[in-house]
This record gives C-alpha cells, structure tokens and sequence, in this order.
C-alpha cells in the first residue's frame, strides 16, 4: 500500500514537471509569434504597443488569453491589407499618369510630322503619296502604338526632300550664273560697239554707268539671301542698263547707221536676258504659289497658318485687334482610309474643304493644318460667336452625303475646339489651348455614342 502512494506520488512530480516544461514551451513560442507580429506592425505605433502588453504579462506565473492574440492577429491583418491597398491605388495613379504624358509626346511627334509632310517643299505627286502614307494614331495603350515605323519613313522622305531641294537650287543657280553672264557678254559689247576717237569722253560715263549696275548685279548673288530677292535684284539691274542704252541709242542714232544697227543687237541680247528673267519670275511665283496652297483642297498651307498666325500675334501684342483660333479634326478618319481607301479620303477632304469655306467669311482665313486637321483664324470675334460658327459649319455639313458605291453611306463627323487670344499666350499654347478642346470634345463624342 505504501509502495503504491509512493508510485503515485512521483508519477504526479513526474507530471507536474512536464506541465512545467510544456508552459514554457508555450510561452517561448508566443514570444516568438508576438516578436513577428512586431516585425509586421513596424511604423504603427498602436498594434506594436499591443504587443508590448501582451509580452510583459507573459511571466511564469501570468496568463495570456487566447482571445488578446487573435484580437492582435485581426488588427494587424487589417492594418496590413489597408497599407496593400494604398499601395495598389499609388501604382494605378502612377501608371495613369505615365501613359497620359506618353500620349501628350505622342501627339507632339505626330504635330512635327505633319508640318515637315505638309506642303514643307513642293514634290512630284509619289513623293506626295508616300508622304500621305506615313501616319501616326496616338490613340489606346502605349504597347499598342507604332512609333518605329513612321519614325524610319518620316527619316526616309527627309532624306528624299534634302535630294530634291539640292537638285532644284542647283538648277535655279545655274540659270541665274548664266544670266549674269549674258549681262557681262553686253558689257563687252558695248565697249566693242561704241567705241571711238570723237566721243571718248562719252563713251567713258556711258561705260562707268554699265560697269556700275553689272557690278551690282554680281553683288547680289552675295547680298540677297532669296531666290526672290536675288531675281528682283537683277531684273532691276537689267531695267537700268535697257535705260542706259536707249539713252545711248538715242545719242548714237544720229551719228551713224552703224551706230544703230549695232544698238539693235544689244536689244536684241537685252530683250533675250529680259525673256529668261520672265520665265524666273514665273518660275518663282510658282513655287511660292506651290508653298502657300494645298495642293489637294486648295486651302492655306500650314507653312502660310504659321505666317499669318505670327502676323495676327504681332498686331495683338501691338494693342490692334483681338482674334481666335478654331482646330477641326475629322473623326475615324484612318477607317475611312483604310475601309474605303485613300482616293475616297482625299474626297472627303475636298468636301469638308468646301463646306468650312461655305460656312465661314471671306476674311476668315482657312488652312489645311495637317492630314486631316484643319485651322480657322477670325478676327474680331469673340470665343462664342466662334462657336455659332462652328454650329454653321456642322449644320452644313450634315447637308452633305458622303456615299460609298461598295459600303452605303458614310456616317461623318468632325470633333473641333476654339480659342480667343489672351494676355498671356504664345502662339505655341493658344494653338494648345484649341487643340486640347478638340479632343476634349471628341473624348465626349465618344462618352455619348451608343456602344
């Protein structure tokens, strides 16, 4: 019986002992569950300060209820998937951003592109199709848009205008040394022709006066820095030296028979280089005509937009006249080009071409901006009587058919935005400032269209 107490008794120290151990088992681990809890809760002063409790009631004899740990683990997970959240919300914001910023550049690009495409130099009609091809949609995600392409063609025609302008001022330099040097040919002449014993000192003024205005025409090959102010140079030049010889003529032609014989052949050879200036002067009028009409709307160029809006800027600044701007843009036009082809676009353009000339004044001045953008400047108008004219021209053009012979009728619209010159404008942001309203209102066009 004795032996059985004593059995029993160091069975209970046997297990008292291992309860004791399995206590402190217990509170090392939660110790080291609480010191992660701690790791997680870094920066959040009121989960770490919970778990500073927690830690200083585990003593040997204290006690730590469940539910504290679970109330500890349920905060520290809200805490943590709030902070996932915030994150989250800071990367999408920044992604926004960034992609705005890519399609602002985009834009940029594709306005550069159109003013070097767009009537830059006057080419053949394939320069013209190839430069009509290259085209750049700054429209989706970034990863969807194709910059490279239009980058290596717009590099390619560059490099063909560079050959062209080349050729041509190597071409029209030649003309205008050949016709100086048929002016130095009538200098010779007339030292041949009239010279003489009994009128030296005639003879000696008339040759200085020639000498005088063919030097000045060699001058202005270094002069002048235009091809218009070159041919307008020598032509006055040639003017002078035809005065001077009929004066001659006029002297000469009582003297002698030969005199007078010798005269007509110099205007013979005047009347020649006069010809070839003509024919320069022509020449020129058709480049300048070439440089400041589109050749497929008959519209303003954008190189004449960017004159005249420098010259309405000037006047503003100088306290003349108010003006605004207009930008139109046709809507979906790269499906019209590639749905119907490009021979249906051109039509298209010749049309709204039209209709923005019905709609608007004679003294509005109306250009083709680039592709398929096109500018109005009206002076004396405030922004809202812009508008009403905007109105005009979307009244006229839903007058007009647009019909496809293969797919029916074209459902056409045209986005456009307005702005009236203020104090503190360049001429860079109020083109901006029209701009941006232009696709503003194409973004709502596209909110309010049936999906």
């Amino acid at each position: 019986m004795a032996d059985t107490k004593k059995d029993e008794i160091a069975q209970l120290k046997k297990d008292f002992i291992n309860l004791l151990e399995s206590r402190r088992e217990e509170r090392e681990l939660m110790i080291d569950i609480l010191n992660s809890f701690n790791l997680f809760a870094a920066g959040q002063e009121e989960i770490s300060a919970k778990v500073r409790g927690i830690k200083e009631r585990i003593t040997p004899d204290g006690e730590i209820k469940p539910e504290d740990v679970k109330a500890l683990n349920r905060d520290l997970k809200d805490s943590l998937l709030a902070k996932e959240r915030e994150s989250g919300a800071e990367q999408i914001n920044e992604i926004e951003l960034l992609t705005e910023r890519f399609l602002e550049s985009c834009r940029a690009i594709k306005k550069i592109m159109a003013a070097i495409l767009e009537d830059f130099y006057p080419v053949s009609d394939d320069m013209k199709k190839a430069a009509d091809a290259i085209r750049l949609e700054c429209k989706g995600m970034p990863a969807e848009i194709d910059v490279k392409k239009p980058s290596d063609e717009l590099l390619d025609f560059i490099g063909k205008i560079k050959i062209k302008i080349s050729k041509d001022f190597t071409e029209i330099n030649n003309t205008f040394m050949s016709l100086l040097g048929q002016v130095k040919e009538l200098e010779k002449s007339l030292v041949t022709d009239f010279s003489g014993e009994n009128n030296t000192n005639d003879l000696e003024k008339f040759e200085s006066d020639i000498n005088l205005q063919v030097g000045n025409i060699s001058k202005s090959f270094d002069t002048y820095s235009t091809i218009e102010e070159i041919k307008e140079a020598v032509i006055g030049k040639l003017v002078k030296i035809k005065d001077l010889v009929s004066m001659k003529k006029k002297q000469e032609i009582e003297k002698t028979a030969a005199a007078k014989e010798s005269i007509e052949r110099l205007n013979q050879r005047i009347n020649a280089v006069e010809k070839k200036a003509q024919q320069m002067t022509v020449k020129a009028k058709e480049y300048q005509k070439a440089a400041m009409r589109d050749g497929l709307t008959g519209l303003f160029t954008r190189g004449a937009f960017d004159a005249k809006i420098r010259e309405n800027f000037e006047d503003y600044k100088a306290g003349k006249k108010e003006f605004s701007i207009i930008v139109f843009d046709v809507d979906k036009f790269k499906d019209i080009n590639d749905k119907l082809g490009h021979i249906a676009g051109d039509k298209v353009l010749k049309k709204i071409s039209e209709c923005l000339e019905e709609s608007f004044r004679k003294d509005d001045f109306i250009a083709r901006y680039g592709g398929d953008e096109f500018t109005v400047i009206i002076e004396e108008l405030t922004e809202e009587m812009a508008r009403q004219r905007i109105e005009v021209f979307n009244k006229n053009l839903k007058k007009r058919r647009f019909v496809s012979q293969k797919h029916g009728e074209i459902n056409l619209s045209v986005s456009s935005g307005t702005a009236q010159i203020m104090e503190s404008d360049t001429i860079e942001s109020l083109i901006d400032r029209a701009d941006k309203a232009m696709y503003e209102s194409k973004e709502s066009q596209k909110g309010s269209s049936p999906k």
